[in-house]
């Protein structure tokens, strides 16, 4: 008998699956995952949120009872509810059924973007004007609050513009919430939406400022910055004042993106800053903005953009410009949308070899590696209403063609339609987010239960190969005859079958499903309708 058995080893692997943030420093707040918490959305059932989580609908207490009613809101462990009464019914969450939990748990994160209680008034009022409290009885100083803002400013500003600013916030503010698309105002982090005015424009650059823009909204820092000269205020000798030249629509602009914080991540460009632009657009004066002669003011911004002559530049066709990116939106070098290129998952079969075969053929790693990028859509600050860059003219257009697409959508009865393209991009970026975070702990997971496997097997293989030295050593005892009998030749151990691979790494969804771009093209189509060309005309 010859000594030839081998001890033998498993062949060993390794997998990474690295996402973007790995690489590159997060963008704070913009990656925020829409309806955070939630698996699904239940509920859905038109598409259009005001619809399904705004009706009214059965609701059944934990001991059987049923209440027809409407949900008004959700604080501190009790539920609010419009039975049509006239009162509020007050219940306690752990009173009502599951599916009624699942429903109010679905109708708070989706209430982050859409006001749930909306409806839509019968005659819309020519004007809007905050209460009497909201500014004004403002006094002249540096910092300033009224009900929803807080703003300071590093000059002294006079009483009349301390309340015109008051009010200015208070409407805009009032304006956004009465918008037909039934946005949902954000809540801002410390009760205040933060407003810095400067006097001078190197502290508004150093404080984060653009100069190739009138103001600008600092997402992270969720503050509005806006130079007062861009305002058309000068300096009089009890603190700066109002000239003929004030234009208060950078401020109302860049309020606007404050006051939809929520959706600078989760909405397409155009809207973004079409939207901006729009409610910026409506005339204000004395306190009020001016719905009756929305149109016009419309007119009037195209006109100061267009350098005066509305006709100077022509409206760009949203095919053009409703699916690119914050970057080529803004006029700057866009490299194209990086593909979510997800691997393939085999079923890992372990493989026997010798300590000669390891030694002639060292181990090699094999990685399955996997790029998960989330592009970001926006940059870390939205630029206000009045871009000066000298190569900025079709910016320029961008902007008041996506106010025109708004204008257009509003006006032509497509509101309802309007709010579901908006919701259809935010549940994608949600179900994209929960689909590749699904990927990716799986993927973790099944890595872990092949790694256990091999580790058992291995255990097994070290007991095995021990025995083979014992046998081995017997083996020359046997030969050299100091033991009679011939030694066993051990079993070896069972190579396991392969573990099943989960559908979603067997299978995953190619990159064309998880593009953002794609999505916006389609969306389009699905929702939305356009015929002809946008046009300043159609402010007249």
């Amino acid at each position: 008998m010859r000594n030839v058995i081998l001890p033998l080893i498993a062949a060993l692997f390794t997998t990474s699956l690295r996402s973007q943030e790995e690489k590159t420093e997060p963008a704070g707040p913009l990656r925020e995952i829409p309806f955070a918490g939630l698996t699904e959305l239940t509920y859905l059932k038109a598409g259009d949120p005001l619809v399904d989580w705004n009706s009214r609908r059965a609701w059944t207490s934990s001991d059987g009872r049923s209440l027809s009613a409407k949900i008004l809101g959700v604080k501190d462990g009790q539920v609010a509810l419009d039975t049509g009464s006239g009162r509020a019914t007050t219940l306690p969450l752990d009173r009502l059924s599951e599916p009624d939990q699942v429903f109010i748990r679905e109708w708070e994160a989706v209430s982050v973007f859409f006001n749930l209680g909306y409806e839509a008034p019968r005659s819309i009022a020519n004007t809007i004007e905050p209460g009497i409290f909201d500014g004004a009885f403002a006094k002249e100083g540096k910092v300033h609050e009224t009900r929803n803002f807080r703003f300071e400013c590093d000059a002294v500003l006079t009483q009349e513009v301390v309340k015109d600013f008051s009010r200015l916030f208070e409407v805009t503010y009032l304006g956004v919430l009465a918008n037909p698309l039934g946005l949902a105002i954000a809540k801002p982090e410390d009760g205040k939406f933060q407003v810095r005015l400067f006097s001078r424009e190197s502290d508004y650059l150093n404080a984060g400022g653009s100069t190739d823009a009138a103001g600008v909204y600092l997402i992270k820092d969720r503050v509005m910055l806006v130079p007062l000269a861009s305002l058309g205020l000068t300096r009089g000798s009890s603190g700066y004042k109002k000239t003929r030249d004030f234009d208060p629509r950078t401020l109302i602009h860049e309020t606007t993106h404050a006051l939809t914080h929520q959706w600078l991540a989760h909405a397409p460009m155009w809207f973004i800053e079409g939207f901006a632009e729009y409610i910026a657009a409506i005339p204000y004066r004395d306190g009020r903005l001016e719905l009756g002669r929305h149109r016009e003011g419309l007119l009037e911004l195209a006109s100061k953009k267009f350098g005066g002559d509305p006709t100077r530049f022509r409206l760009i066709d949203p095919t053009e410009f409703t699916a690119i990116s914050h970057s080529a939106f803004m006029g700057e070098p866009a490299p194209p949308e990086q593909a979510i290129n997800l691997p393939t998952i085999e079923p890992f079969q372990i493989t026997l070899v010798s300590n000669e075969e390891k030694e002639a053929a060292p181990e090699k790693e094999t990685a399955m590696k996997s790029d998960l990028i989330n592009e970001v859509n926006i940059g870390g600050q939205i630029g206000g209403s009045g871009t000066s860059d000298p190569s900025g003219p079709i910016v320029v257009q961008r902007y008041i063609s996506s106010m025109a697409l708004v204008h257009h959508l509003l006006s032509s009865g497509q509101t309802a339609a309007f709010r579901q393209y908006l919701f259809d991009f935010a549940r994608n970026e949600w179900e994209r987010d929960r689909y590749l975070t699904e990927f990716e702990e799986t993927h973790k997971a099944h890595h872990a239960a092949v790694e256990g496997q091999i580790r058992k097997f291995d255990a097994e293989l070290k007991t095995f190969n021990t025995a083979i030295d014992t046998y081995n050593n017997d083996v020359d005892r046997y030969n050299r005859r100091e033991i009679a009998t011939a030694p066993t030749l051990p079993s070896e151990p069972v190579i396991p079958a392969p573990l099943p691979v989960p559908k979603i790494l067997a299978a995953p969804r190619k990159a064309g499903e998880l593009s953002r771009n794609a999505f916006l093209q389609g969306a389009w189509a699905k929702h939305l309708k356009f015929d002809g060309t946008l046009s300043v005309e159609s402010f007249r």
